[in-house]
């Protein structure tokens, strides 16, 4: 099978078969790895699109027309993910120096702190109640900061369940803390984020 062109390989992976996908990969992800990591510099990043480049043809196998060689193909799509790569840091950098520039955080009165603090406990009462899977993702999500991709590997269960776990602890919260209590407790959240 290894001996088979891109096009015939193209025409199995059509048909599901792995093998020949995996021959695809096996036969172009050094030469492409090269190219994105030529732009990138990030062994990290390249891996991580590369996965993603391979990850997405194989979700768009019907679709894909090759004529002889697939690498055309795999190497526009590395350049339009190199090129989000950048958009997407240069996002990040516009945003901190936005963070940078903003004036310093507003001093909350000890009363409101107080108050806060109140809630911050009974929210952690009502959290500990949660459903065990529930909880850990909520933690994991709320207070750790971890991605919805990365619990979802973690706790080896599917992202819509993390989202969904995550909806369901928040609806549990604003059930059981009244509305006045969740005003007062907003601006804490937000000078805590």
């Amino acid at each position: 099978m290894k001996k088979l062109s891109d096009e015939e390989l193209v025409t199995l992976v059509r048909q599901d078969n792995e093998r020949a996908f995996s021959i695809l990969f096996d036969r172009h992800k050094q030469i492409l790895f090269r190219h994105i990591y030529q732009r990138t510099g990030s062994e990290t990043e390249s891996e991580e699109i590369l996965q993603n480049i391979f990850i997405s043809f194989w979700k768009n196998r019907q679709t894909i027309i090759v004529h002889d060689s697939i690498l055309p193909y795999l190497m526009g799509a590395a350049k339009k993910s190199v090129f989000a790569l950048y958009a997407k840091s240069a996002k990040e950098i516009e945003r901190h120096q936005l963070l940078q520039a903003e004036p310093e955080p507003f001093e909350y009165p000890a009363e409101d702190f107080l108050i806060a603090r109140e809630l911050e406990g009974l929210m952690e009462i009502e959290v500990q109640k949660m459903p065990s899977t529930m909880r850990q993702v909520f933690l994991l999500s709320r207070k750790e900061h971890i991605s919805i991709r990365e619990i979802a590997a973690m706790l080896s269960v599917s992202e819509q369940t993390v989202k969904n776990n995550i909806t369901l602890a928040l609806q549990h919260l604003r059930g059981k803390l009244t509305a006045k209590r969740i005003i007062q407790l907003l601006p804490f959240f937000v000078f805590l984020n």
